[in-house]
Formats: C-alpha cells, sequence, structure tokens
C-alpha cells in the first residue's frame, strides 16, 4: 500500500532535524520502501512516498522522528487504482 509520510517542523527544531537527517539519511525502517521524497523550498519541511504492509513499521518511523517534526501520514492510491475503484460506482 502507498502513503504520503509528510512532515513539518518548527523553527526551533529546525537545527535538530537537520543534524539528525545528515547523520541517518532520514532513511525508513526494514519494511517501508521510499519511493521518492521532497523537500519545501523554505525548509519548513516536506513528504516522502512510500510503500509498505506494514504499519508496525510505518509508525517506527516516524516515532524515530518524534519530539523533533509533526508527521501525518496519509493512505494514497495511483490513477490506476483509484480509476478501478471509480470505475465500479461510474460504469
Amino acid at each position: 500500500m502507498l502513503f504520503k509520510f509528510a512532515w513539518q517542523h518548527s523553527t526551533s527544531a529546525r537545527d535538530n532535524t537537520i543534524k539528525k537527517f545528515m547523520e541517518t539519511g532520514g532513511m525508513p525502517p526494514e519494511g517501508v520502501t521510499m519511493l521518492s521524497r521532497y523537500h519545501n523550498v523554505d525548509g519548513s519541511g516536506g513528504f516522502a512516498i512510500a510503500e509498505t504492509d506494514s504499519s508496525a513499521a510505518l509508525a517506527d518511523w516516524a516515532l524515530d522522528w518524534n519530539g523533533l517534526i509533526d508527521v501525518t501520514i496519509t493512505p494514497i492510491m495511483d490513477d490506476e487504482t483509484i480509476s478501478g475503484a471509480l470505475g465500479k460506482h461510474f460504469s
């Protein structure tokens, strides 16, 4: 399943967040595949697109950043998947 893993941090946490990212690369734990990652130009946050069947692994990734950033995890679908679901309702 695909997820949007979005984050935002306060200006007071910015330096610690950047330091941790530079030290660790911000990679997800085993069980989560990061497909892409994007950063806001103003440095306030960003988002990654990830794939996993493990909610525990996704929660582990979020908890790794607890106290530094606010994380929002949203299940998402690609065009092909949503088209199949919509086709059942609008055919």
